[in-house]
């Protein structure tokens, strides 16, 4: 008899597709459950539900109630979350059942960047939702040492029911091409979310410099702009197309990658950053910053040119030296695109796979 497992997530729970045909190779019935409006296959049993990311005490309390509700009247044998909210509200629901959780951090957020009166609030919230649960949950998997040392060290966790899982994993079977590297002029691409914590306001400063310094770059800024602050908005973005190509939301963003030259992250923090897998896996070049969730993967003059955070100039300084020394940015891709090959998801979905059995057979 198939084993019953049921992931839960909020908007890009859609992302767990290719994870679910692992675990259908390997025994499972999958439910995935989640708010994505995307189509998912035959073999996955999708359930929409409502999800409110920020903090909402109603619509939390309404989540708690349809969580208590369906896994009433659906049983599984193991229960695995993936988003922030989740992670904290399924197990207060679930708090007096047996069914084992488990749970991967995939990182922490805002709240955990910003130095304002309400963040500091909301991290007393979530260390104190967390604490309430930490005995609810069989395991806690951390994409990174800096989040599971946070949750050590307030005690949001036991010192034996956490993991390590660099990535979500990424599947390299279905990636047969590498980027050509040979544009003129030399094409820098980075794909984000449009946020000031990702860096965005150094890399359009960085290419101001760079072209202030007589070097003339095609600059791709692909992703969302989420965000509408005296940090960062559209008329701060408008000052910079004169530079930088702002693309937008795309959905040919491999495309993208395949043809430009080097790739670029100046983010502040990441859970892990599952994007450098993708350009590593396309053999970019890449620079980012070096911080949390970055040097899980990428190592300075190994992988990628590693820089100081919200540091405009040093960014623009390795921008440059990316562009215009090719042996450097051909031993950075060859680099990357081996050490990939460690995060591949078929290596990762074996170690989840691991994680699921332990905790089926621990409640057995």
């Amino acid at each position: 008899m198939n084993k019953k497992i049921c992931l839960v997530g909020g908007e890009d729970v859609h992302k767990r597709i290719s994870l679910s045909s692992y675990l259908k190779e390997a025994g499972f019935d999958v439910t995935i459950i989640g708010t994505s409006t995307h189509n998912f296959p035959d073999y996955i049993r999708y359930v929409p539900y409502n999800l409110v990311r920020h903090l909402s005490p109603i619509a939390d309390r309404k989540t708690l109630k349809w969580y208590k509700t369906f896994f009433a009247e659906n049983e599984f044998d193991v229960i695995h979350t993936f988003d922030t909210k989740p992670a904290f509200l399924l197990p207060i629901a679930l708090k007096n059942t047996k069914t084992p959780i488990t749970r991967t951090v995939t990182g922490l957020g805002t709240i955990f960047m910003s130095n304002s009166l309400s963040s500091f609030f909301l991290r007393k919230v979530y260390y104190m939702l967390h604490r309430s649960v930490k005995h609810r949950v069989f395991k806690t998997i951390f994409q990174n040492y800096d989040d599971k040392d946070l949750y050590k060290s307030h005690g949001l966790i036991t010192d034996t029911n956490f993991g390590l899982i660099f990535s979500s994993g990424i599947e390299l079977k279905n990636i047969h091409k590498t980027a050509k590297r040979n544009n003129t002029p030399f094409t820098f691409i980075c794909v984000a979310r449009l946020v000031y914590e990702k860096g965005i306001i150094n890399l359009l400063e960085a290419a101001r410099i760079c072209k202030d310094k007589g070097h003339t770059f095609k600059i791709l800024l692909v992703g969302p702009l989420e965000e509408n602050s005296k940090r960062l908005n559209q008329d701060i973005l408008d000052q910079y197309k004169d530079i930088v190509d702002i693309l937008g939301s795309r959905n040919d963003v491999f495309d993208l990658l395949l043809t430009s030259d080097a790739f670029v992250l100046p983010t502040f923090r990441e859970g892990f950053a599952r994007v450098l897998l993708e350009a590593a896996a396309v053999g970019l070049p890449m620079i980012a910053t070096n911080v949390t969730g970055v040097r899980e993967f990428a190592r300075h003059e190994k992988e990628a040119l590693l820089v100081e955070v919200k540091n405009s100039e040093a960014l623009a300084n390795a921008m440059i030296r990316l562009a215009t020394d090719k042996d450097l940015a051909n031993e950075l891709a060859e680099n990357a695109l081996k050490h990939v090959e460690k995060f591949s998801l078929e290596n990762v979905s074996k170690q989840y796979i691991d994680i699921f059995n332990q905790a089926i057979n621990h409640k057995t």
